[in-house]
C-alpha cells in the first residue's frame, strides 16, 4: 500500500513538473513572439522614413495632384471692387433722395457700416486667395529638394535609435549588423548636412541594405521579408541614377526581378494580395524596359508605380 502511495506521489510530481515546463515554455514563446512583433513594427517605421527620404531626393509623390494657393491679381480684384462701388453709390443716392430720417437713422447706418467693414476686413485675406489643383507627377515637378525637411526627419530618427538598437540586441540580431546600422545613420547625417544628393542616396541605400540584413534574421512575416529584399535592390538602382551607372542599375533591377520570383511562389501569400503581387511582377518587368531606354524620367515613373504596388502587398 505504501509503495502504491509512493508511486502515486512520484507520478503526481512528474505530471506537475511536465505541466510547469509546458506552461513556462509557452510563456517564453509568447514573450519572444511579442518581442519579434515589436521589432517588426520598429523596422517598418524606419523603413517608411527611409522610403520618404528616397522619394524626396527626386520629389516623388504618391499623389498626382497637389493643392496650390495663389493670390488673386490686383487687376481682377480692382475691377470687382469698382463694380461693387458703383452699385453702392447708386444705392446711396437713391436712399438719400427717399429718406427723411434724422440723426438717429444716420447713426444706426454708420454702426451697420462699421460692423460690415470689420467683417469684410477679417475675410479679406481669404477673399484674395485662390485654390487650385496642380499636377505633381515626375514629368511636371520642378521643385527642389527640401533639405530642411530631410534634416528634420534624420534628427527625428535619432530619437528612436537607442530603443530600436536595444530591441535588436534582445532578439539576438547580428552584432555587426547592429553596429553598422548605427554607423550608417551617422554617415547619412553627414551627407544630409552637406546637402549632397548623390552621397545622400548612396548612404540611404547602404542603410536600407543594413536594415534588410537585420530583417532577414527575424522569424515569420516571410512575404514582408521578401518585399524588403526586392526594395533593397530597387533602391540600389535608384541611388545610382544621377551617376548614370546604367550597367550597375541593370544588374540591381535584374536581382530584384529574381527575388520577386520567390514572392510569386511563396506559400504564405494570401488570396487577397495575389492580384497586387501579379501586378507588381508586371511593373518590375516594365522597369527593365526603362533601364534599356536609359532615361531618368521614365525610370522614375516606373519606380513610383512599382513602389506603390510593393507597399500594398
Amino acid at each position: 500500500m505504501k509503495n502504491l502511495k509512493r508511486l502515486g506521489y512520484i507520478i503526481l510530481i512528474v505530471i506537475i513538473a511536465i505541466l510547469g515546463f509546458v506552461i513556462y515554455s509557452n510563456a517564453n514563446k509568447g514573450e519572444e513572439n511579442n518581442q519579434q512583433e515589436k521589432v517588426f513594427s520598429e523596422i517598418k517605421y524606419v523603413e517608411s522614413k527611409l522610403v520618404q527620404l528616397f522619394n524626396e531626393m527626386n520629389k516623388i509623390e504618391s499623389r498626382n495632384y497637389s493643392i496650390a494657393i495663389g493670390e488673386i491679381s490686383k487687376d481682377s480684384s480692382s475691377s470687382q471692387s469698382n463694380g461693387q462701388s458703383s452699385g453702392q453709390s447708386n444705392d446711396e443716392s437713391s436712399s438719400e433722395s427717399g429718406s427723411g430720417g434724422g440723426e438717429g437713422g444716420t447713426s444706426s447706418g454708420e454702426q451697420s457700416d462699421s460692423s460690415n467693414n470689420s467683417n469684410s476686413s477679417s475675410n479679406s485675406d481669404q477673399d484674395n486667395k485662390k485654390f487650385e489643383l496642380q499636377l505633381s507627377g515626375v514629368l511636371t515637378n520642378k521643385e527642389d529638394i527640401n533639405w530642411d525637411y530631410v534634416k528634420g526627419e534624420i534628427e527625428n530618427l535619432y530619437t528612436s535609435v537607442a530603443t530600436i538598437t536595444l530591441d535588436f540586441y534582445q532578439i539576438g540580431a547580428n552584432q555587426d549588423n547592429i553596429l553598422s546600422f548605427n554607423q550608417q545613420i551617422d554617415n547619412l547625417s553627414v551627407a544630409v548636412k552637406d546637402e549632397n544628393k548623390e552621397t545622400t542616396l548612396a548612404e540611404l541605400s547602404n542603410l536600407y541594405t543594413n536594415l534588410s540584413n537585420i530583417t532577414q534574421n527575424l522569424q515569420g512575416n516571410e512575404t514582408y521579408k521578401i518585399v524588403v529584399r526586392i526594395k533593397e535592390n530597387i533602391f540600389k538602382a535608384y541611388s545610382k541614377l544621377d551617376a548614370g551607372k546604367w550597367d550597375e542599375i541593370s544588374n540591381d533591377v535584374n536581382n530584384a526581378t529574381s527575388i520577386y520570383a520567390e514572392l510569386l511562389t511563396n506559400a504564405s501569400n494570401g488570396i487577397d494580395n495575389q492580384y497586387e503581387i501579379n501586378k507588381g511582377y508586371i511593373l518590375i518587368n516594365e522597369m527593365q524596359n526603362a533601364v534599356k531606354l536609359q532615361d531618368l524620367s521614365v525610370f522614375l515613373i516606373k519606380y513610383k508605380n512599382l513602389l506603390e504596388e510593393l507597399n500594398s502587398i
